[in-house]
């Protein structure tokens, strides 16, 4: 492809967004749910695409010696859709940038053990009235699947899209009852951890594969692991990474002593499930004060591309002024490797 000689401007589409980190930047396609790296120095040379500065004055500005080079980046993004040519840039603005979700609970964490004793259907219910869209719930121990559907319906008719439960694997249920439990409840993901091979099955057609048998064992002490496979590209996720920590914003979770806490894995217990309410638990300052600690405010995090679209649960701790996170990613954005 090359360039068209009676084009002025080059633009990235508005939901194509550059993200840069400290060795190798991004851009983010919020429409397509996906990225491509490019090195520092074409995010430098998109600052002024942003700002809809014409090709000639581009080159002027990095003193004509990228004219070869800044005409490949072009053409590269072009043949890519992540840009094109035009005369006339003004019609083209970027997206309004304003996050606003009218959920008050997005996501839920619930775990669950034989030593739980509180009553997980009044917890569904109240994340259901929460307007909860994203559910998980952990069994570390057995869980019967009559015990677990008779719960479920308690929520049949709410508004949760998805739902994730995680099961040991138990010789006594075969297949067949699996997948039976999952065509009844068809929102539902079941994953069998502990099982003996890896593998997935699709039960209805059109759907995730909502049926999983994981070889890994999943326990209280199981560390969330980041992952290029873990990150999410949405319009809703970009925009709400930009003011708010995507991993903990509206999140409320259960552990298995009914303490509810902003994620399963911190220490910091708001209440618990036995004797308050969820609904005003969220509504304290002290639930939502790690709300608006965003990547870019965070010690390398705030130095990684990825950070746009990295959902980590990680508690955050201050000190000196500075905000890190606990849990440490193994992603090093200084030296652009994984560790």
């Amino acid at each position: 492809m090359h360039i068209p000689i009676n084009k002025s401007h080059f633009l990235l589409f508005p939901t194509c967004i550059p993200v840069k980190g400290y060795s190798q930047s991004i851009i983010m396609d919020l429409d397509r749910g996906a990225y491509i790296e490019i090195p520092n120095l074409l995010y430098e040379i998109l600052q002024y695409v942003i700002n809809k500065r014409s090709i000639e004055d581009i080159k002027l500005k990095f003193d004509n010696e990228l004219d070869e080079g800044i005409d490949k980046y072009f053409e590269y993004l072009a043949a890519n859709a992540y840009g094109f040519y035009t005369n006339d840039p003004s019609p083209f603005n970027k997206p309004n940038s304003i996050f606003h979700s009218p959920h008050k609970i997005i996501s839920s964490v619930i775990a669950l053990d034989k030593s739980s004793t509180y009553n997980i259907s009044d917890v569904l219910i109240q994340l259901n009235d929460l307007s909860c869209q994203l559910l998980q719930i952990r069994c570390y121990d057995h869980y019967s699947l009559v015990d677990l559907g008779n719960t479920l319906d308690t929520i049949k008719e709410s508004s949760i899209r998805k739902i994730e439960i995680f099961i040991p694997y138990n010789s006594e249920y075969t297949e067949q009852d699996l997948i039976q439990f999952v065509q009844k409840f068809p929102r539902v993901v079941l994953i069998i951890f502990g099982a003996k091979k890896d593998r997935k099955i699709k039960v209805a057609k059109n759907s995730i594969k909502n049926l999983v048998f994981s070889t890994k064992i999943l326990s209280k002490n199981t560390m969330e692991a980041i992952t290029l496979d873990s990150f999410t590209i949405t319009h809703q996720m970009y925009y709400e990474s930009l003011t708010y920590n995507t991993g903990l914003y509206r999140k409320v979770s259960i552990d298995t002593n009914g303490d509810i806490k902003n994620y399963i894995s911190h220490k910091k217990v708001h209440g618990n499930i036995n004797k308050d309410k969820i609904g005003e638990i969220i509504n304290t300052t002290s639930f939502k004060k790690k709300y608006s600690f965003s990547n870019d405010k965070i010690e390398k995090c705030k130095d990684c591309q990825f950070r746009h679209m990295c959902t980590s649960n990680s508690d955050i701790i201050s000190k000196e002024q500075a905000y890190t996170k606990m849990d440490l990613c193994n992603f090093d954005p200084y030296s652009n490797t994984w560790n």
